[in-house]
């Protein structure tokens, strides 16, 4: 299986998860804004949630998920799938759309300069306007898995607040999240080292420990998680 392919297939795996989508989104819903940019949306697991707002503009710079993108949300015509590098001073154009809300979900860490991305990010937005990030934690995670859909690293939550902070961004919120996930990663990616994420795996997980998972985190927030969720705002 080739880079792409991988990339791909994680994507409909995950894609699957539908009660960690949905847990994900409740993490930041109330931050969206009517027109939103979506950073890396791949085969548009999110962005099918993001159905009901004024505007979509669904950015990635893979080709065969633009013209996944292209095909499945055709009949919205408040969905633009749009192919942009997130690195690139091309990425710049999207403040046309006059973006509320940039979102970029697990897109950061497969990209090689990230203080470029975050700026351009910064740049799009307008005064107020919110950046909505998830990244996967904690560098000593880092594996097989990892290596092969193409992330350059993994984040603690204060590197990624660092960052924001030192591309101009306010921080709203910064916490961990999927404590539990944390084992079952480092058994998959660095003791096995698989080397695709295990569909069956993903929704057992999914059914039967993220519904009451979702509820514990939502009480106390843990100490570390698989993924960090940050809210930053442009001031």
């Amino acid at each position: 299986m080739n880079n792409s392919d991988a990339i791909i297939r994680d994507l409909e795996v995950m894609a699957g998860a539908t009660n960690y989508r949905r847990w994900i989104y409740s993490q930041f819903d109330k931050y969206l804004g009517g027109r939103i940019v979506e950073l890396g949306s791949g085969i548009g697991t999110f962005t099918e949630l993001f159905l009901d707002r004024e505007l979509v503009v669904a950015v990635d710079n893979h080709e065969p998920c633009i013209e996944y993108l292209k095909r499945r949300f055709s009949g919205h015509k408040n969905v633009i799938p749009l192919k942009r590098d997130i690195g690139s001073v091309e990425m710049l154009e999207v403040s046309y759309y006059k973006p509320h809300t940039v979102v970029c979900i697990n897109v950061l860490e497969h990209v090689k300069d990230d203080m470029m991305a975050l700026s351009h990010m910064f740049e799009i937005l307008n005064i107020g306007g919110k950046a909505i990030l998830l990244v996967p934690a904690f560098q000593s995670l880092y594996g097989s898995i990892d290596r092969l859909v193409g992330h350059y690293r993994r984040y603690s939550k204060r590197e990624l607040t660092s960052k924001l902070i030192g591309t101009g961004f306010k921080i709203r919120e910064a916490f961990y999240m999927n404590s539990l996930a944390v084992l079952g990663w480092l058994l998959n990616n660095r003791i096995i080292r698989r080397k695709e994420e295990s569909l069956e795996q993903v929704l057992f997980y999914d059914r039967f420990i993220v519904p009451s998972l979702k509820n514990v985190e939502r009480i106390v927030r843990p100490p570390l998680g698989l993924s960090i969720v940050a809210i930053a705002e442009k001031g």
